[in-house]
């Protein structure tokens, strides 16, 4: 580790290690078998999909005759160094170390208990008081939404802030992925939350789900509704084969169409590190509209699992000459003692960790859940007169589960840019901790 990584790690991040580490082993006797509000966000500026699983304890869950109340929480501490060549710096400047309290989240959801079937609701906040630049606003609204049943097994309609329901790494619970960051292209062409509504349901025992989205958040710019641009979303997922959660195969095919905002586009994405600044950027251009197609594949069986995901981009914009985008990944991990992560047929997606054994120094009688794993991602933004860059990233993980509550997290990734005529590496060595209940 370089001189100034283990001065950081040393004086930044282990302080808080221990109050979490303690936290986990007080927390590990009631991590069995909670009921889950399967879904999640990290970010803070940006702060992906909904909320984080929600464990049933004695004090957070509440239940009266009108409602029922569920509250969630997740702190997430992360550490960020990069190692850069001459290129890399040239085309992207000097990237820091950096410290960041992720997310401080808090969500309340449940239940409106006004009808036979009840409608369901979610808020959530991110608080960034902690470490956010002075001026700035601390407390963000993430979610804000209620379900309503559309008959008996007619599915749901969605109303309000929440996910586009499209690109299954903005579905999946960020502190459930088997990295710390979604890969460079999901945030390039997926809006991590949206205002509007949606519609979904599933079939066939839930190995058939599909979901239509209808969007435009000119409430929150405060431009004028046709000038902000809509969006329309759907996708379709199968388990082609499904015994267990041990053992399936999934597939989706999805499809977004977004409109310009007031006549332009634009295109940026990180380096998978929250800290680092856009690697790849279109800039704004003059353009009419955007139609994407998306496409994902995940393999299961026992506690390896194997995803692939792939973006294709077309842009109607005369200006620039209509240019095409696109992003893939090709990851998986193992879970070196036997776990799998549960799947959830009811949104198409993979979830939640249990371990097998909850991590106690008293007895002895367990150490956690260990995961390794390895993905490669590329986003490619340079097509027709635009040259937004093309961004590789190779990256290896290694994670540590004392309990369903906490997670030690270490990544290890090597970035490859090509842009603005030059070659530039970058080595990023990624710390996570979290907390969620």
């Amino acid at each position: 580790m370089l001189p100034f990584t283990r001065h950081l790690v040393v004086h930044r991040l282990l302080p808080a290690l221990p109050v979490l580490l303690g936290c986990a082993l007080a927390a590990n006797a009631q991590t069995g078998g909670g009921s889950l509000n399967d879904t999640l966000t990290t970010g803070r500026e940006e702060a992906p999909m909904e909320a984080p699983p929600t464990m049933a304890m004695n004090w957070n869950q509440f239940r009266t005759k009108w409602f029922t109340l569920n509250i969630g929480a997740a702190l997430i501490l992360d550490h960020t160094v990069a190692e850069q060549d001459e290129a890399s710096i040239a085309q992207v400047g000097a990237i820091e170390p950096a410290t960041e309290f992720r997310g401080e989240r808090l969500v309340f959801s449940g239940n409106l208990l006004i009808a036979e079937r009840p409608w369901r609701y979610m808020f959530s906040a991110n608080y960034n008081g902690l470490d956010a630049v002075p001026g700035t606003k601390t407390l963000s609204l993430i979610d804000a939404n209620l379900e309503i049943p559309f008959g008996n097994k007619g599915g749901w309609i969605t109303v309000g802030k929440q996910k586009e329901g499209v690109g299954h790494e903005y579905i999946l619970p960020g502190t459930q992925s088997m990295f710390t960051e979604r890969g460079s292209g999901a945030p390039v062409f997926v809006r991590q939350r949206n205002i509007g509504l949606r519609y979904s349901n599933s079939i066939m025992d839930h190995r058939l789900t599909w979901t239509l989205g209808l969007f435009n958040n000119w409430l929150e710019t405060g431009k004028r509704f046709a000038a902000n641009g809509s969006q329309v979303t759907a996708r379709v997922t199968g388990l082609p084969h499904y015994t267990s959660d041990r053992d399936l195969m999934h597939v989706g095919l999805a499809y977004r169409y977004t409109d310009a905002t007031e006549g332009a586009l634009q295109y940026k994405g990180r380096p998978e590190a929250n800290t680092a600044p856009f690697f790849v950027s279109t800039g704004s251009f003059a353009a009419a509209a955007a139609n994407t197609l998306l496409l994902e594949w995940i393999g299961v069986r026992g506690p390896v699992s194997v995803v692939g995901e792939y973006m294709h981009c077309t842009v109607a914009s005369s200006a620039t000459g209509d240019p095409t985008f696109s992003y893939w990944q090709l990851g998986g991990s193992w879970f070196i003692t036997g776990e799998n992560r549960r799947y959830n047929k009811q949104a198409g997606n993979m979830g939640k960790l249990i371990p097998k054994k909850n991590f106690r120094i008293r007895d002895g009688s367990g150490l956690g859940a260990f995961e390794v794993g390895a993905r490669y991602t590329r986003s490619d933004l340079t097509d027709k007169s635009l040259s937004g860059g093309e961004l590789g990233r190779a990256t290896g993980a290694f994670s540590w589960y004392p309990n369903a509550h906490f997670r030690f997290e270490v990544n290890y990734g090597k970035a490859h840019l090509d842009r603005k005529g030059l070659s530039g590496q970058t080595d990023f060595w990624q710390f996570r901790a979290q907390f969620e209940l």
